[in-house]
């Protein structure tokens, strides 16, 4: 997951689905140091970007958030 400057700020680590099965909200984990104390967090779809590399297979999540707003979400507890 990156910010609006091209700067990792997380990883998603879960989709919340919807009863029909379709994508609702993203956990992104952000914070933490080599994968311990990071914290879930979930935002709406819509509120993220996903685009593909222009040359390869890679997928990248942009949000207008940045990490410190993040970090001040509630812990999401799915």
């Amino acid at each position: 997951v990156y910010d609006a400057n091209d700067k990792a700020i997380g990883e998603v680590s879960n989709l919340v689905l919807a009863a029909d099965g379709k994508a609702t909200d993203v956990v992104i984990d952000v914070g933490g140091f080599l994968g311990m104390g990071e914290k879930p967090v979930a935002l709406p779809l819509a509120d993220v970007d996903i685009l593909r590399e222009a040359e390869g297979e890679d997928l990248r999540v942009y949000l207008s958030q940045t990490k410190e707003q993040l970090e001040a979400m509630p812990n999401f507890a799915g």
